[in-house]
Protein backbone atom coordinates (compact mmCIF):
# COMPACT_ATOMS: atom_id res chain seq x y z
CA UNK A 1 0.00 0.00 0.00
CA UNK A 2 2.36 2.56 0.94
CA UNK A 3 4.23 1.82 -2.43
CA UNK A 4 1.44 2.85 -4.12
CA UNK A 5 1.47 5.66 -2.61
CA UNK A 6 4.62 6.74 -3.08
CA UNK A 7 4.84 5.70 -6.67
CA UNK A 8 1.50 8.52 -6.45
CA UNK A 9 3.57 10.98 -5.53
CA UNK A 10 6.69 10.02 -6.95
CA UNK A 11 4.11 10.66 -10.37
CA UNK A 12 3.05 14.11 -9.42
CA UNK A 13 6.21 15.13 -8.50
CA UNK A 14 7.58 14.54 -11.99
CA UNK A 15 4.93 15.86 -13.92
CA UNK A 16 5.21 19.51 -11.66
CA UNK A 17 8.81 19.41 -11.75
CA UNK A 18 9.13 18.57 -15.62
CA UNK A 19 6.48 21.20 -16.31
CA UNK A 20 8.57 23.92 -14.20
CA UNK A 21 12.07 23.21 -15.48
CA UNK A 22 10.74 23.07 -19.21
CA UNK A 23 9.86 26.53 -18.43
CA UNK A 24 13.04 27.21 -17.18
CA UNK A 25 14.97 25.96 -19.43
CA UNK A 26 12.68 27.61 -22.83
CA UNK A 27 13.64 31.29 -20.86
CA UNK A 28 17.40 30.04 -20.53
CA UNK A 29 17.66 29.23 -24.20
CA UNK A 30 15.94 32.50 -25.50
CA UNK A 31 18.54 33.96 -22.77
CA UNK A 32 21.47 32.78 -24.43
CA UNK A 33 19.95 33.33 -27.95
CA UNK A 34 19.53 37.18 -27.32
CA UNK A 35 23.30 37.25 -25.52
CA UNK A 36 24.93 35.71 -28.85
CA UNK A 37 23.15 37.93 -31.13
CA UNK A 38 23.52 41.24 -29.05
CA UNK A 39 26.95 40.48 -27.22
CA UNK A 40 28.61 37.80 -29.47
CA UNK A 41 31.43 35.46 -28.46
CA UNK A 42 33.84 38.21 -26.95
CA UNK A 43 32.69 39.47 -23.43
CA UNK A 44 32.87 43.55 -22.95
CA UNK A 45 31.78 46.03 -20.45
CA UNK A 46 28.30 46.85 -21.33
CA UNK A 47 27.44 50.81 -21.43
CA UNK A 48 24.41 51.95 -19.94
CA UNK A 49 23.13 55.96 -19.43
CA UNK A 50 20.54 56.42 -17.28
CA UNK A 51 18.64 59.54 -16.24
CA UNK A 52 19.62 61.06 -12.61
CA UNK A 53 16.78 59.30 -9.75
CA UNK A 54 16.66 56.18 -11.18
CA UNK A 55 16.74 52.70 -9.90
CA UNK A 56 19.12 50.75 -11.80
CA UNK A 57 19.46 46.82 -11.54
CA UNK A 58 23.00 45.21 -12.80
CA UNK A 59 22.40 41.23 -13.09
CA UNK A 60 26.01 39.41 -12.42
CA UNK A 61 25.12 37.13 -14.64
CA UNK A 62 23.94 37.00 -18.05
CA UNK A 63 21.98 33.70 -18.40
CA UNK A 64 21.91 31.55 -15.38
CA UNK A 65 20.37 27.85 -15.99
CA UNK A 66 17.91 26.13 -14.07
CA UNK A 67 20.31 24.06 -12.20
CA UNK A 68 22.49 27.13 -11.20
CA UNK A 69 19.28 29.31 -10.46
CA UNK A 70 17.76 26.55 -8.23
CA UNK A 71 21.55 25.99 -6.24
CA UNK A 72 21.88 30.08 -5.78
CA UNK A 73 18.43 30.35 -4.16
CA UNK A 74 18.11 27.21 -2.00
CA UNK A 75 22.37 26.76 -1.12
CA UNK A 76 24.05 30.20 -1.93
CA UNK A 77 20.83 32.13 -1.64
CA UNK A 78 22.40 36.16 -1.15
CA UNK A 79 19.58 37.51 0.56
CA UNK A 80 19.15 34.48 3.30
CA UNK A 81 20.78 36.20 5.60
CA UNK A 82 23.64 34.47 8.12
CA UNK A 83 21.34 32.01 9.55
CA UNK A 84 19.55 31.12 6.36
CA UNK A 85 23.11 29.97 5.56
CA UNK A 86 24.20 28.07 8.26
CA UNK A 87 21.23 26.09 8.50
CA UNK A 88 21.88 25.27 4.48
CA UNK A 89 25.38 24.30 5.27
CA UNK A 90 24.69 22.44 8.15
CA UNK A 91 22.11 20.41 5.79
CA UNK A 92 24.46 19.31 3.35
CA UNK A 93 26.88 18.49 6.27
CA UNK A 94 24.81 15.78 7.06
CA UNK A 95 24.17 15.03 3.64
CA UNK A 96 27.44 14.06 2.79
CA UNK A 97 27.92 11.68 6.06
CA UNK A 98 24.53 9.78 5.48
CA UNK A 99 24.97 9.76 1.48
CA UNK A 100 28.16 9.73 0.82
CA UNK A 101 27.71 7.17 -2.06
CA UNK A 102 25.02 9.56 -3.60
CA UNK A 103 25.64 13.07 -2.56
CA UNK A 104 28.88 15.23 -2.47
CA UNK A 105 29.39 18.36 -0.65
CA UNK A 106 29.03 21.56 -3.44
CA UNK A 107 31.76 23.63 -4.00
CA UNK A 108 31.52 26.64 -1.14
CA UNK A 109 33.38 29.20 -2.93
CA UNK A 110 31.67 28.89 -6.28
CA UNK A 111 29.02 31.47 -5.90
CA UNK A 112 31.03 33.84 -3.66
CA UNK A 113 30.41 36.71 -5.48
CA UNK A 114 31.07 40.34 -3.98
CA UNK A 115 29.83 43.76 -6.64
CA UNK A 116 33.23 46.11 -6.85
CA UNK A 117 33.11 49.94 -8.10
CA UNK A 118 35.43 52.30 -9.42
CA UNK A 119 34.94 56.05 -10.18
CA UNK A 120 36.69 57.14 -13.38
CA UNK A 121 40.01 57.47 -12.99
CA UNK A 122 40.21 55.62 -9.63
CA UNK A 123 40.81 51.77 -9.20
CA UNK A 124 38.17 49.20 -7.84
CA UNK A 125 36.86 49.29 -4.16
CA UNK A 126 34.74 46.31 -3.30
CA UNK A 127 31.09 47.69 -2.32
CA UNK A 128 29.44 44.63 -1.30
CA UNK A 129 30.49 41.94 1.46
CA UNK A 130 28.26 39.42 1.42
CA UNK A 131 30.88 37.00 2.25
CA UNK A 132 32.54 37.90 5.69
CA UNK A 133 34.05 35.86 8.28
CA UNK A 134 32.54 34.90 11.68
CA UNK A 135 35.47 37.70 12.93
CA UNK A 136 33.07 40.10 11.90
CA UNK A 137 31.84 42.14 14.62
CA UNK A 138 28.20 41.69 15.85
CA UNK A 139 27.82 45.29 15.80
CA UNK A 140 28.26 45.57 12.01
CA UNK A 141 25.92 43.21 11.28
CA UNK A 142 23.19 45.00 13.64
CA UNK A 143 23.89 48.13 11.92
CA UNK A 144 23.87 46.56 8.60
CA UNK A 145 20.67 45.39 9.25
CA UNK A 146 18.92 48.58 11.04
CA UNK A 147 19.89 50.71 8.09
CA UNK A 148 18.68 48.23 5.22
CA UNK A 149 15.80 50.69 4.23
CA UNK A 150 18.37 53.85 3.95
CA UNK A 151 21.03 51.70 1.65
CA UNK A 152 21.45 53.07 -1.69
CA UNK A 153 21.80 49.46 -2.67
CA UNK A 154 21.05 45.92 -2.02
CA UNK A 155 21.53 42.41 -3.77
CA UNK A 156 18.80 40.05 -5.00
CA UNK A 157 18.34 36.16 -5.29
CA UNK A 158 20.82 35.57 -8.11
CA UNK A 159 23.12 38.49 -7.25
CA UNK A 160 21.73 41.11 -8.84
CA UNK A 161 22.68 44.60 -8.22
CA UNK A 162 20.14 47.02 -7.03
CA UNK A 163 21.57 50.57 -7.09
CA UNK A 164 18.83 53.00 -5.95
CA UNK A 165 17.92 56.38 -6.75
CA UNK A 166 21.37 56.75 -8.76
CA UNK A 167 23.30 60.22 -9.06
CA UNK A 168 26.25 61.90 -10.48
CA UNK A 169 28.35 60.26 -8.07
CA UNK A 170 27.57 56.81 -9.32
CA UNK A 171 29.13 57.21 -12.64
CA UNK A 172 32.31 54.49 -13.05
CA UNK A 173 32.75 50.71 -13.46
CA UNK A 174 30.72 48.28 -11.76
CA UNK A 175 31.60 44.47 -11.77
CA UNK A 176 30.86 41.09 -10.01
CA UNK A 177 33.56 39.18 -9.08
CA UNK A 178 33.97 35.93 -6.99
CA UNK A 179 37.95 36.60 -5.28
CA UNK A 180 37.56 33.61 -3.17
CA UNK A 181 40.49 31.21 -4.17
CA UNK A 182 39.66 32.11 -7.23
CA UNK A 183 39.58 35.06 -10.09
CA UNK A 184 36.41 35.03 -11.81
CA UNK A 185 34.80 38.15 -13.06
CA UNK A 186 30.99 37.82 -14.46
CA UNK A 187 29.64 40.90 -15.61
CA UNK A 188 31.34 44.41 -15.86
CA UNK A 189 29.65 47.77 -16.71
CA UNK A 190 30.11 50.81 -17.35
CA UNK A 191 26.98 53.03 -15.69
CA UNK A 192 26.24 56.50 -16.90
CA UNK A 193 24.54 58.56 -14.85
CA UNK A 194 22.89 61.79 -16.99
CA UNK A 195 20.55 65.20 -16.02
CA UNK A 196 18.27 63.95 -19.02
CA UNK A 197 18.18 61.74 -21.95
CA UNK A 198 16.76 63.30 -25.40
CA UNK A 199 13.59 60.72 -26.60
CA UNK A 200 11.37 61.11 -29.42
CA UNK A 201 8.13 58.88 -29.17
CA UNK A 202 6.71 57.51 -32.82
CA UNK A 203 3.95 55.26 -33.75
CA UNK A 204 4.93 52.05 -35.66
CA UNK A 205 2.65 50.02 -38.26
CA UNK A 206 1.33 46.62 -37.37
CA UNK A 207 3.13 43.94 -39.44
CA UNK A 208 6.31 46.28 -40.30
CA UNK A 209 9.83 45.93 -38.81
CA UNK A 210 11.57 48.10 -40.92
CA UNK A 211 12.81 51.82 -39.28
CA UNK A 212 10.31 54.47 -39.93
CA UNK A 213 11.02 58.00 -42.05
CA UNK A 214 10.37 59.66 -38.90
CA UNK A 215 13.47 57.84 -36.99
CA UNK A 216 15.74 61.12 -38.19
CA UNK A 217 19.40 59.58 -37.39
CA UNK A 218 22.53 59.58 -39.75
CA UNK A 219 24.97 56.28 -40.73
CA UNK A 220 28.11 57.00 -41.12
CA UNK A 221 32.13 56.35 -41.00
CA UNK A 222 35.19 58.33 -39.35
CA UNK A 223 38.00 57.22 -41.81
CA UNK A 224 40.78 57.53 -39.87
CA UNK A 225 39.78 55.93 -37.07
CA UNK A 226 38.34 53.36 -38.29
CA UNK A 227 35.09 53.83 -36.99
CA UNK A 228 31.45 53.75 -38.05
CA UNK A 229 28.32 55.13 -36.78
CA UNK A 230 24.79 53.32 -38.00
CA UNK A 231 21.26 53.16 -36.44
CA UNK A 232 20.21 49.89 -34.53
CA UNK A 233 16.50 49.23 -34.13
CA UNK A 234 15.88 46.80 -30.46
CA UNK A 235 13.85 43.43 -30.58
CA UNK A 236 10.18 44.40 -30.12
CA UNK A 237 9.08 44.07 -26.16
CA UNK A 238 6.37 41.78 -24.86
CA UNK A 239 2.96 43.00 -25.01
CA UNK A 240 2.42 45.36 -22.01
CA UNK A 241 -0.76 44.29 -21.57
CA UNK A 242 -2.91 40.88 -20.96
CA UNK A 243 -6.55 41.44 -21.94
CA UNK A 244 -9.36 42.03 -24.77
CA UNK A 245 -8.24 45.87 -24.96
CA UNK A 246 -5.03 46.37 -26.64
CA UNK A 247 -1.76 46.64 -25.20
CA UNK A 248 1.67 48.04 -27.02
CA UNK A 249 4.92 47.03 -27.80
CA UNK A 250 7.91 48.86 -28.02
CA UNK A 251 11.49 48.87 -29.66
CA UNK A 252 14.56 51.33 -29.23
CA UNK A 253 16.04 52.76 -32.08
CA UNK A 254 19.32 55.01 -31.01
CA UNK A 255 22.83 55.58 -33.05
CA UNK A 256 25.76 52.78 -31.97
CA UNK A 257 29.47 53.53 -32.55
CA UNK A 258 31.41 50.45 -33.18
CA UNK A 259 34.62 49.28 -34.97
CA UNK A 260 34.42 49.97 -39.05
CA UNK A 261 37.34 46.96 -39.22
CA UNK A 262 38.93 43.74 -36.93
CA UNK A 263 40.41 44.87 -33.77
CA UNK A 264 44.20 44.79 -35.17
CA UNK A 265 43.58 46.84 -37.92
CA UNK A 266 42.01 49.69 -35.65
CA UNK A 267 44.56 53.09 -35.14
CA UNK A 268 45.79 53.63 -31.24
CA UNK A 269 43.60 56.62 -31.20
CA UNK A 270 40.13 54.41 -31.70
CA UNK A 271 41.54 51.14 -29.38
CA UNK A 272 39.59 52.33 -26.39
CA UNK A 273 36.46 50.99 -28.28
CA UNK A 274 38.32 47.80 -27.40
CA UNK A 275 37.02 47.54 -24.04
CA UNK A 276 33.24 47.98 -24.83
CA UNK A 277 32.48 46.96 -28.70
CA UNK A 278 29.39 49.21 -29.30
CA UNK A 279 28.92 52.57 -27.49
CA UNK A 280 25.54 54.99 -27.94
CA UNK A 281 26.65 57.92 -29.92
CA UNK A 282 25.72 60.20 -27.15
CA UNK A 283 27.58 58.76 -24.27
CA UNK A 284 30.47 60.64 -22.48
CA UNK A 285 32.58 58.04 -23.68
CA UNK A 286 32.77 58.91 -27.07
CA UNK A 287 35.62 61.54 -27.19
CA UNK A 288 34.43 65.45 -27.52
CA UNK A 289 34.91 66.03 -31.00
CA UNK A 290 33.31 62.92 -32.15
CA UNK A 291 30.41 63.42 -30.03
CA UNK A 292 29.76 67.06 -30.79
CA UNK A 293 29.71 66.12 -34.50
CA UNK A 294 27.60 62.97 -34.19
CA UNK A 295 25.11 65.42 -31.91
CA UNK A 296 24.75 67.95 -34.96
CA UNK A 297 23.84 65.31 -36.99
CA UNK A 298 20.61 64.79 -34.00
CA UNK A 299 22.30 61.24 -33.41
CA UNK A 300 22.27 61.78 -29.84
CA UNK A 301 18.68 61.32 -29.86
CA UNK A 302 16.96 57.89 -28.81
CA UNK A 303 13.57 57.29 -30.76
CA UNK A 304 11.38 54.59 -28.71
CA UNK A 305 8.87 53.13 -31.56
CA UNK A 306 5.26 51.92 -30.14
CA UNK A 307 2.99 50.24 -32.16
CA UNK A 308 -0.72 48.40 -30.65
CA UNK A 309 -0.36 44.08 -29.27
CA UNK A 310 -2.86 41.68 -28.25
CA UNK A 311 -1.80 38.87 -25.09
CA UNK A 312 -4.35 36.63 -24.17
CA UNK A 313 -3.45 36.49 -20.29
CA UNK A 314 -2.24 33.49 -19.03
CA UNK A 315 -1.69 33.48 -15.71
CA UNK A 316 -3.62 30.33 -13.18
CA UNK A 317 -5.56 30.48 -10.19
CA UNK A 318 -3.94 27.88 -7.89
CA UNK A 319 -5.58 25.02 -7.55
CA UNK A 320 -6.79 21.48 -5.89
CA UNK A 321 -4.61 18.31 -6.47
CA UNK A 322 -5.48 14.72 -6.18
CA UNK A 323 -2.59 12.28 -5.51
CA UNK A 324 -3.65 9.17 -7.37
CA UNK A 325 -1.86 5.74 -6.97
CA UNK A 326 -2.68 1.96 -8.80
CA UNK A 327 -4.06 0.00 -6.41
CA UNK A 328 -3.52 -4.29 -6.91
CA UNK A 329 -5.68 -4.86 -9.83
CA UNK A 330 -3.97 -1.51 -11.73
CA UNK A 331 -6.71 0.61 -11.55
CA UNK A 332 -5.88 4.26 -10.18
CA UNK A 333 -7.40 5.79 -6.93
CA UNK A 334 -7.46 8.98 -5.03
CA UNK A 335 -5.44 8.44 -2.17
CA UNK A 336 -5.00 12.31 -1.07
CA UNK A 337 -6.08 15.54 -1.75
CA UNK A 338 -3.44 18.71 -1.70
CA UNK A 339 -5.48 21.82 -1.41
CA UNK A 340 -4.66 24.60 -3.69
CA UNK A 341 -1.19 26.05 -2.52
CA UNK A 342 0.43 23.23 -1.20
CA UNK A 343 3.03 21.16 -2.15
CA UNK A 344 4.57 17.60 -1.10
CA UNK A 345 7.74 16.94 0.34
CA UNK A 346 11.15 17.09 -1.73
CA UNK A 347 8.90 18.91 -4.90
CA UNK A 348 10.06 21.64 -6.44
CA UNK A 349 8.80 24.62 -5.92
CA UNK A 350 7.37 27.84 -8.29
CA UNK A 351 9.89 31.07 -8.19
CA UNK A 352 9.09 33.05 -5.62
CA UNK A 353 8.88 36.34 -6.76
CA UNK A 354 9.96 38.95 -4.98
CA UNK A 355 7.35 41.81 -2.44
CA UNK A 356 6.00 44.79 -4.37
CA UNK A 357 8.59 47.85 -3.83
CA UNK A 358 6.18 50.20 -2.35
CA UNK A 359 7.10 53.98 -2.20
CA UNK A 360 5.80 57.61 -0.58
CA UNK A 361 7.86 60.02 -2.59
CA UNK A 362 7.37 64.12 -1.56
CA UNK A 363 8.41 66.31 -4.25
CA UNK A 364 7.99 70.03 -4.39
CA UNK A 365 5.56 71.18 -7.33
CA UNK A 366 7.93 72.05 -10.13
CA UNK A 367 10.57 69.34 -9.35
CA UNK A 368 11.34 66.73 -11.90
CA UNK A 369 10.52 62.88 -10.65
CA UNK A 370 11.66 59.30 -12.01
CA UNK A 371 9.42 56.15 -10.88
CA UNK A 372 11.04 53.03 -11.70
CA UNK A 373 9.01 49.69 -12.19
CA UNK A 374 10.40 46.74 -10.21
CA UNK A 375 11.05 44.51 -13.06
CA UNK A 376 11.95 40.72 -13.04
CA UNK A 377 15.36 41.07 -14.61
CA UNK A 378 15.58 37.38 -15.88
CA UNK A 379 11.82 36.84 -16.99
CA UNK A 380 10.91 38.19 -20.42
CA UNK A 381 7.54 40.17 -19.74
CA UNK A 382 6.02 44.11 -20.53
CA UNK A 383 4.75 46.25 -17.64
CA UNK A 384 2.22 48.81 -18.12
CA UNK A 385 0.99 51.78 -15.52
CA UNK A 386 -1.99 52.42 -13.84
CA UNK A 387 -3.17 56.28 -12.55
CA UNK A 388 -5.81 55.96 -9.56
CA UNK A 389 -7.18 59.33 -11.02
CA UNK A 390 -6.19 59.10 -15.27
CA UNK A 391 -6.88 55.20 -15.51
CA UNK A 392 -4.28 53.24 -17.59
CA UNK A 393 -1.33 55.20 -18.92
CA UNK A 394 0.42 54.27 -22.46
CA UNK A 395 2.53 55.45 -24.52
CA UNK A 396 -0.51 56.69 -26.99
CA UNK A 397 -2.36 58.11 -24.29
CA UNK A 398 0.53 59.73 -22.28
CA UNK A 399 1.49 62.84 -23.91
CA UNK A 400 -2.26 64.37 -24.23
CA UNK A 401 -2.88 62.87 -20.43
CA UNK A 402 0.07 64.99 -19.01
CA UNK A 403 0.57 67.81 -21.59
CA UNK A 404 4.19 66.55 -22.31
CA UNK A 405 5.21 67.40 -18.79
CA UNK A 406 5.38 62.88 -18.75
CA UNK A 407 7.00 60.54 -21.06
CA UNK A 408 8.31 56.50 -20.48
CA UNK A 409 11.83 56.37 -20.95
CA UNK A 410 13.61 53.26 -22.58
CA UNK A 411 13.00 51.05 -19.63
CA UNK A 412 9.39 52.13 -19.04
CA UNK A 413 10.30 54.82 -16.30
CA UNK A 414 7.76 56.70 -16.23
CA UNK A 415 9.59 60.20 -16.09
CA UNK A 416 8.20 63.74 -14.92
CA UNK A 417 10.43 67.13 -16.38
CA UNK A 418 8.30 69.37 -13.54
CA UNK A 419 5.57 67.84 -11.40
CA UNK A 420 2.61 69.97 -10.73
CA UNK A 421 -0.48 69.48 -8.31
CA UNK A 422 -2.62 67.32 -10.69
CA UNK A 423 0.31 65.07 -10.51
CA UNK A 424 -0.51 64.43 -6.94
CA UNK A 425 -2.07 60.80 -7.28
CA UNK A 426 -0.98 57.39 -6.75
CA UNK A 427 0.43 55.20 -9.61
CA UNK A 428 0.94 51.37 -9.71
CA UNK A 429 3.27 49.26 -12.30
CA UNK A 430 1.91 45.62 -13.34
CA UNK A 431 3.53 42.91 -15.19
CA UNK A 432 1.38 42.12 -18.92
CA UNK A 433 -0.06 39.52 -16.67
CA UNK A 434 -1.22 41.71 -14.02
CA UNK A 435 0.92 40.91 -11.35
CA UNK A 436 1.67 44.12 -8.97
CA UNK A 437 4.99 45.17 -9.32
CA UNK A 438 5.55 48.41 -7.89
CA UNK A 439 3.23 51.30 -5.90
CA UNK A 440 3.97 54.75 -5.88
CA UNK A 441 2.32 57.59 -3.71
CA UNK A 442 3.33 61.00 -5.06
CA UNK A 443 2.49 63.76 -2.55
CA UNK A 444 3.27 67.15 -4.23
CA UNK A 445 3.88 70.47 -1.85
CA UNK A 446 2.60 73.49 -3.32
CA UNK A 447 5.29 75.84 -4.40
CA UNK A 448 5.07 79.15 -2.21
CA UNK A 449 6.48 81.36 -5.04
CA UNK A 450 5.73 84.84 -3.24
CA UNK A 451 7.72 83.38 -0.42
CA UNK A 452 10.34 82.73 -2.60
CA UNK A 453 10.52 85.96 -4.00
CA UNK A 454 10.10 87.83 -0.68
CA UNK A 455 13.59 85.78 0.33
CA UNK A 456 15.13 87.13 -3.12
CA UNK A 457 14.22 90.65 -2.15
CA UNK A 458 15.61 90.39 1.32
CA UNK A 459 19.20 88.70 -0.26
CA UNK A 460 18.98 91.70 -2.54
CA UNK A 461 18.79 94.33 -0.21
CA UNK A 462 21.55 92.94 2.21
CA UNK A 463 23.82 92.83 -1.21
CA UNK A 464 23.13 96.71 -1.98
CA UNK A 465 23.66 97.55 2.04
CA UNK A 466 26.91 95.44 2.13
CA UNK A 467 27.97 97.75 -0.87
CA UNK A 468 27.18 100.99 0.42
CA UNK A 469 28.92 99.84 3.55
CA UNK A 470 31.80 98.89 1.39
CA UNK A 471 32.07 102.02 -0.25
CA UNK A 472 32.03 104.32 2.94
CA UNK A 473 34.75 102.32 4.48
CA UNK A 474 36.69 102.14 1.59
CA UNK A 475 36.37 105.94 0.96
CA UNK A 476 37.29 106.85 4.40
CA UNK A 477 40.20 104.59 4.11
CA UNK A 478 41.59 106.25 1.21
CA UNK A 479 40.45 110.22 2.51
Amino acid sequence: MLYHIFLGLFLIFSVNAKSLLDQEFDQFGKCLLDSEKTLGNEVHVKVMTVTRGSDVVLPCFTCVSPEDGIEIETTYKPSAGAIGRMASSAVDFFKERLLKSTFSMPDKDRWKFDWEFAPIGKRFSQLSSMHRTSAEKVSDKINRFLNREDAKFGLGDRYELLLKSVTANQTGYFRCANRHLRNVVSNTYFLEVITKKKFNHIEGELGSNAILKDVDLTSGEFGDLKLKYETKASEWSSCSYCSQETGEETRNIQCLLKPSVPPNLLPSEASWILLFGVVPCSSSLVPIELRKHLKSLGNDVVHIEHRPCWEDCKTQAAVGREVKSPDELGEFRVMDYLPAGEYLFGELLPRILPPVARKVILVVEGDSLVMTCQRIYDVSHGVHWFSMKRGLLQQSNLKETYSDRAYFDDDWRLIFDAVTMQDDDQYYCYSSQNVLLSTFHVRVMENDKSRELVELMRMFVKFVAFLFIFSLIANQLFQ
